[in-house]
């Protein structure tokens, strides 16, 4: 007993080495137990439970979903890799069209002269757009130009104050 109270002790400190505690697992597993070491007890079944006990990590419940996501990446990257591909190797294979044509007001017209003077009626009409749309801004231009002379008479008044201001005229 006085043996037991010491390798407990030294297993508390943690300073038994393992045929120490091999021999108190023993000591608490045979059954003959001192009634002040019951309380012990408890705590040497649990390890010899935990050693019974196979352990499931949570991570072998984790691993697999992982490795399923991989594989839908893998195979996205995979199919998408291929259809490229073949959008290429369409490209490349089938001839290039030499058809000009253009499609005005749903119908296809193939001669080009008729779509360039098109074309160019409908540029000139979009500019005389443009330029009655700047006309207002023109009109400003000159109204500017026009004030022009009030401005240099604002400016005069007020170097006037600012002349005022620094020098006292006395009457």
């Amino acid at each position: 007993m006085e043996m037991m109270n010491e390798l407990l002790e030294k297993y508390f400190r943690g300073e038994t080495s393992l045929p120490e505690e091999k021999e108190l697992k023993h000591y608490f597993s045979n059954g003959n137990v001192v009634p002040e070491h019951e309380i012990y007890r408890p705590l040497f079944e649990v390890f010899e439970l935990e050693l019974n006990d196979k352990a499931t990590s949570p991570l072998l419940n984790v691993i697999p979903k992982q490795r399923k996501i991989k594989q839908i990446w893998i195979k996205t990257f995979a199919f998408t890799g291929i259809a490229a591909s073949l959008v290429l190797l369409m490209w490349v294979q089938l001839p290039p069209t030499t058809d000009n044509y253009a499609v005005i007001n749903g119908t296809r017209i193939d001669n080009q002269e008729f779509v360039q003077r098109y074309a160019q009626k409908k540029m000139n009409y979009v500019n005389a757009m443009l330029k009655d749309g700047l006309k207002p801004m023109q009109r400003m231009k000159v109204v500017n130009h026009t004030l022009q002379p009030l401005n240099v008479i604002k400016e005069t008044h007020d170097k006037m104050i600012e002349i005022e201001k620094t020098h006292i005229i006395n009457n």
